[in-house]
This record gives C-alpha cells, structure tokens and sequence, in this order.
C-alpha cells in the first residue's frame, strides 16, 4: 500500500513539475523559426512584439530623428536569436542564428 501512494505521489508531482515548465516557458514566449518567417519585410514593430516578448531594442533613436531601430530576439535556448531592423516604423532587413 506504502508503495502506491509513494508512486501516486511521485507521479502527481511529475505532472505539477511539467506544468510549471509549461507556464515558466509560455511566460518568457521565446521566437521561434516559424514565428521568424512570419514576420515580413514592412511590417510594424508591434508586429514583432506579437510573437515573442523575449526582445530588446537595441539601438533607440529619438522620434523626430528616423534612424533606424534594432530589434534583437532570441529562441527557447537564449542562444539562438534573431535580429530585426526597423526604419521610420518599417521592418526592411532581419537575419536569424539557430532557431528551431
């Protein structure tokens, strides 16, 4: 009897353990490739924010100045990344090292 309940327990926390993965990864919603290649040339900033939060702006220009903007993004393993290039609003370049 000891033995069931030891495995039931073991189990259950198996399953709590995979569903705060899940959460923790929905939570930090990495790029992925496929969500890469969904974002095309003209598109807005907002659209790149859309599928991924795990982005950092790293050039900022004021408003009135219309440099462009760099966007970096980066995959489930924080290695992998993605780099976006906005001017005047306007996605017109992107490159991408190792998303899955």
């Amino acid at each position: 009897m000891k033995k069931s309940v030891i495995a039931g327990v073991g189990a259950l926390g198996l399953l709590m353990a995979a569903g705060i993965y899940e959460v923790s990864a929905a939570a930090s919603d990495p790029l992925t490739l496929a969500e890469y290649w969904k974002i095309k040339a003209g598109s807005s900033q907002k659209t790149l924010l859309k599928y991924a939060n795990t982005c950092q702006q790293e050039t900022e220009a004021e408003p009135a100045e219309n440099y462009p903007v760099t966007w970096t993004c980066y995959g489930v393993d924080g290695i992998s990344s993605a780099v976006f290039f906005y001017s005047e609003g306007e996605l017109f370049s992107k490159t991408q090292t190792g998303l899955q």
